[in-house]
């Protein structure tokens, strides 16, 4: 039986091969672990759990607002201090969603200003659930409602700023 000899270029055409797989695969794996997670991802998460859950909230709480009436014992008014509450729990869970993220240093300040603005939209629920007469309720989130909006997205954006620059 005559032996076999290998060409010197069928061991390169595999090193190659395998360098190229590897190759491959690692930049698979650098793609992945750059999209998924980090700051920037784990913020936009968070801020689009919480839009979408809020819309929906406030939109109820303000239809059963309309419905209630006058007087402590309402139950109208009793659903719609029930839904302040389910509003403060959400203004919660976002700010303990930030506090989770680890933002880089030139995005702190960014981010603190968010999470008091959030801490901030908390306490107007917290107090709006409070209320035992359906006027003062009304004129509180009348009044704070939409400076506590504006200042979460003022808040939200400048946080991108941050993180994209």
């Amino acid at each position: 039986m005559r032996e076999r000899r290998r060409s010197p270029m069928t061991g390169l055409a595999v090193a190659g091969a395998v360098i190229v797989i590897l190759a491959v695969v690692t930049a698979v794996l650098v793609v992945a672990v750059t999209r998924s997670g980090g700051p920037v991802d784990e913020f936009e998460q968070a801020a689009e759990q919480f839009h979408s859950r809020y819309e929906p909230l406030a939109r109820q709480l303000e239809t059963n607002l309309d419905r209630a009436g006058a007087g402590m014992f309402d139950p109208g008014l009793a659903t719609a201090q029930q839904d302040a509450r389910a509003l403060a729990d959400l203004f919660d869970e976002y700010g303990t969603a930030l506090a989770g993220i680890e933002f880089p240093a030139d995005a702190e300040p960014a981010a603190t200003q968010l999470a008091n603005a959030v801490e901030a939209g908390k306490v107007l629920w917290v107090n709006a659930a409070g209320f035992f007469d359906k006027g003062p309720m009304e004129s509180l989130i009348d009044e704070l409602r939409p400076q506590t909006e504006a200042a979460i997205a003022e808040r939200e954006e400048s946080l991108r700023q941050a993180l994209s620059g």
